[in-house]
């Protein structure tokens, strides 16, 4: 659904009503106490490793273990917009020094305010004076004051000492306490994440549902002389309104302080096209609208336009690694270089660096539908040599040889009447088997060749097991030790010459992944393919000299959790955030529409600088932000070819955003229906964009 966009309305008369458009927080206040311990952040790129342990990431906090001097204990607070109230702080000295209520650099207790999104609203409060000089050890309760906002809503509170005119103990000494206040009046109102489109055709009417709370003091009345209602007002993008009075939404019921309700109104948007702020807001007819009282309005980004332009950020699903990303946090993009674990452990948070057991080895598929990522692929032939000689046995019982070839000497395999297996000598042209259920293995006879297959362009490591599918086509499957696979698998993923950390992570990454879908694979007779549907594998052809040195330097590393491998997945670039798998590919559905999942917790949401700082020889990272338009004539179609439903013509889009800020699912209403579609199918498959972070408006 869609999320409020802040900051988005100049004028100075409706600064009040929409300077902060978010719903308050449905989270109980909390009381923190400080933490008096932290890591050590002292690990360096390329610090050895325990095996069996991800190593610590560097940590964001500036303050020593030997420095914490100051604990805060709070209690919630409750104000009214703009009063000015005290909070109940206790404060100890954890430290040395006596903290000094006069002289050059006093000792005073401040705070830090932060709104419900946990933005910034006031740094510099108000100040109060300590009772008197604390020396080690004393521990005192005194009252803070604070100026409450002038807005409503769910604010923290974070208190923090103050050596004035040097700095906030925060910066060196200790952290900042926390404490929930909340502003609150008479009439006041929680706007949950409405259904309004994210674009939507100039003059477009749309049903939207809008969650409601009554968060303020009073009941709201449905009847009477003075009933409250709900309406909404269209602002432009300078902050001039375009529609003021909005049609009302009546209230099915008297709503009493902490009530909620899901109530439905019609939406119609401008007749020009532009970008606008729909703002929704309650109203007392008669008296005045919520956000003329201390209430924030809640705020949706919509684009009016006949045709839909996605812009985006990013390429690829967005989930775990970021290709883009790891040469980033090796090359020192955002300041600190990380190693290939450190990395590792960044974008898969609660996994464990562990040793793949030395179990059967992995199964690559290389003939139809795979394509070696090189767009050529096995059908019902494929000729196979090898400069050291091969044996061709039974896949059974390797002790039956059907043929031992010298240097070089050519093996034709085909397929006769759909399910004999036949193999043939090429130098002599004699058939050295036909058998209809068996399978055949080429192993070389020295284990260092590899096997060249002619239809793939391509020679591999390990050996090739050739067998008979059931669609009457021939099933070729190279089995390879791990550490081989990834020596020709790493270079189709990430370029050979990017940082040898990054190529490092890259390499455990990919490597887990295969370990995964070998754990997964059940009666399967193959783990993964060698093409871009898993990962790009093109044997003993592509390796390099750098990435296999990656490969060696992280011999048989995998990432597991619980044990078990995990599902290790990467993007060449997330758009500087990740996502949760359950968001996104494991989106499931949920009544009419799709809801996130469960996913795994080594697959969340992480923040990623490092990845738009990110540069190797051609430049910078490329996929930084992208854009792509389609007619309403397009977007029927589509959704016609690959759905079979006629929306008719096209009236708007609506995103159902994941807490990542990509879309679980979109809906698109035609003027004969509507329908609501998974996100990653419809936006990546159907629309062919790059990623699924997307917009209707420019980042």
């Amino acid at each position: 659904m869609r999320r409020p966009a802040a900051g988005l309305l100049s004028l100075a008369a409706l600064a009040a009503a929409f300077a902060l458009g978010v719903p308050e927080s449905d989270a109980a206040p909390r009381v923190v106490a400080a933490v008096t311990t932290s890591t050590d952040a002292t690990a360096l790129r390329g610090a050895p490793v325990a095996r069996g342990q991800l190593p610590p990431l560097p940590a964001t906090d500036t303050i020593g273990t030997a420095r914490r001097t100051a604990a805060y204990v709070a209690s919630p607070a409750s104000a009214r917009p703009s009063d000015l109230v005290t909070v109940s702080v206790t404060l100890r000295n954890l430290g040395d020094d006596t903290w000094n209520t006069d002289g050059a650099a006093p000792v005073r207790l401040g705070y830090h305010l932060y709104d419900a999104r946990g933005a910034l609203v006031e740094w510099d409060g108000l100040r109060s004076e300590l009772p008197y000089a604390m020396g080690p050890g004393a521990a005192e309760t005194m009252a803070m004051r604070v100026l409450a906002p002038g807005l409503t809503g769910a604010y923290t509170v974070k208190p923090d000492l103050i050596r004035d005119g040097l700095s906030w103990f925060s910066s060196a000494e200790a952290p900042a306490g926390s404490v929930a206040l909340r502003v609150t009046t008479d009439l006041d109102a929680r706007y949950g994440a409405t259904t309004a489109p994210a674009t939507i055709i100039p003059g477009g009417e749309v049903p939207v549902q809008i969650p409601l709370r009554n968060t303020g003091l009073a009941t709201w009345r449905a009847g009477g002389d003075h009933p409250i209602r709900l309406s909404y007002h269209w602002v432009d993008a300078g902050g001039t309104p375009v529609v003021w009075d909005g049609p009302r939404s009546a209230l099915p019921f008297d709503m009493e302080p902490g009530m909620e309700t899901l109530l439905a109104a019609t939406v119609r948007a401008p007749r020009n096209e532009g970008t606008y702020v729909l703002a929704w807001d309650m109203v007392q007819e008669g008296v005045g609208w919520f956000s003329g009282h201390a209430v924030p309005v809640r705020q949706d980004l919509v684009t009016v336009a006949s045709d839909v332009t996605l812009y985006g950020k990013g390429w690829g699903h967005g989930i775990g690694l970021s290709q883009w990303g790891a040469q980033g946090w090796a090359e020192g993009a955002t300041g600190l270089r990380l190693s290939g674990e450190q990395i590792v452990a960044k974008y898969f948070p609660m996994a464990r660096l562990d040793a793949q057991p030395p179990t059967k080895p992995f199964r690559v598929l290389l003939s139809a539908p795979s394509t070696g990522c090189v767009g050529r692929t096995i059908v019902n032939v494929a000729h196979m040599s090898s400069q050291g000689g091969m044996r061709l046995v039974n896949d059974a019982d390797p002790s039956v040889v059907y043929l031992e070839t010298a240097p070089g000497q050519s093996v034709r395999f085909g397929v006769y009447k759909g399910t004999v297996l036949v193999a043939v000598d090429e130098w002599s042209g004699r058939v050295v088997f036909a058998g209809e259920g068996d399978s055949l293995t080429l192993v070389p006879t020295q284990w260092w060749d590899p096997i060249a297959v002619r239809e793939k362009g391509l020679e591999y490591r390990g050996n090739l097991l050739v067998q008979v599918r059931d669609e009457g086509a021939l099933r070729v499957v190279d089995y390879v030790g791990s550490d081989d696979y990834m020596r020709g698998a790493l270079p189709g993923e990430m370029p050979a010459d990017w940082d040898m950390e990054a190529l490092r992570a890259q390499a455990i990454t990919a490597r887990t992944y295969v370990a995964w879908r070998q754990s997964t694979a059940g009666d399967r007779t193959w783990d993964v393919r060698d093409d871009t549907a898993d990962q790009c594998y093109g044997g003993h052809s592509f390796e390099s000299p750098r990435t296999t040195s990656a490969v060696l330097s992280t011999p048989a590393a995998i990432l597991t959790y619980l044990g078990k491998p995990i599902r290790a997945l990467y993007s060449s670039a997330n758009g500087g955030m990740t996502e949760n798998v359950g968001c996104v590919l494991d989106a499931e559905r949920a009544g009419g529409s799709w809801r996130c999942a469960d996913g795994w917790p080594y697959l969340g949401v992480t923040v990623d600088p490092a990845e738009a700082l990110a540069y190797d020889r051609r430049g910078g990272m490329p996929h930084g932000l992208w854009s792509q338009s389609f007619t309403a004539r397009e977007i029927r179609v589509l959704i016609y070819e690959e759905y079979g439903v006629d929306i008719g013509a096209y009236a708007s889009m609506e995103f159902n955003e994941s807490p990542g800020g990509r879309p679980i699912s979109v809906r698109v209403r035609g003027s004969l229906t509507s329908v609501d579609l998974k996100g990653d199918r419809f936006l990546r498959t159907v629309l062919g964009l790059k990623s699924t972070l997307v917009r209707t408006t420019p980042f």
